[in-house]
């Protein structure tokens, strides 16, 4: 059942396509490429134009800008003659280069360290129970559990 809908849709579509491209004469292809070039250059002037109305405000608002710009300056100013982040500045290149340090020195461990041999790197992957252990804290607490069975209260009638 769903093959032959997956065939029958696949042939619909086939069809059409078939049938659109017969009919696309070239005169309604080259009225297709016209209609694509006018819009791209409506695109382009509509572009132009909203890049003049820019420039224009930029021009007539110079002087609105100005104390704005003075202000962000003054600003970026204090920030560098303030101590306080110029430390703060300081203290993070520090970190970064005790950082830098640290990773170097144990890239350089990893690759001087001497491997183990294959009899330890086999003895690490092996899985040990010992019975003392895991087993014998299981038996407690099943005779534990058997010694102190729950006691159920009902309620007397």
């Amino acid at each position: 059942m769903g093959k032959k809908t997956l065939l029958a849709g696949l042939g619909l579509v086939a069809g059409t396509a078939f049938a659109i491209s017969k009919t696309l004469t070239e005169e309604r292809r080259e009225k297709i490429a016209i209609k694509v070039d006018q819009m791209i250059l409506d695109g382009r002037e509509k572009a132009l134009k909203y890049d003049r109305y820019l420039h224009d405000f930029l021009l007539e608002n110079q002087e609105g800008f100005q104390p704005m710009k003075e202000r962000v300056f003054q600003t970026a100013d204090s920030l560098k003659n303030n101590d306080v982040v110029n430390e703060a500045l300081d203290s993070l290149k520090q970190a970064t280069s005790d950082l830098k340090e640290r990773l170097t020195s144990s890239r350089e461990k990893i690759e001087n360290e001497e491997f183990l041999a294959e009899d330890e790197a086999e003895a690490d992957t092996d899985i040990v129970i010992d019975n003392r252990s895991a087993f014998s804290e299981a038996k407690e607490s099943a005779d534990f559990e058997f010694e102190h069975p729950t006691e159920t209260f009902y309620p007397h009638a």
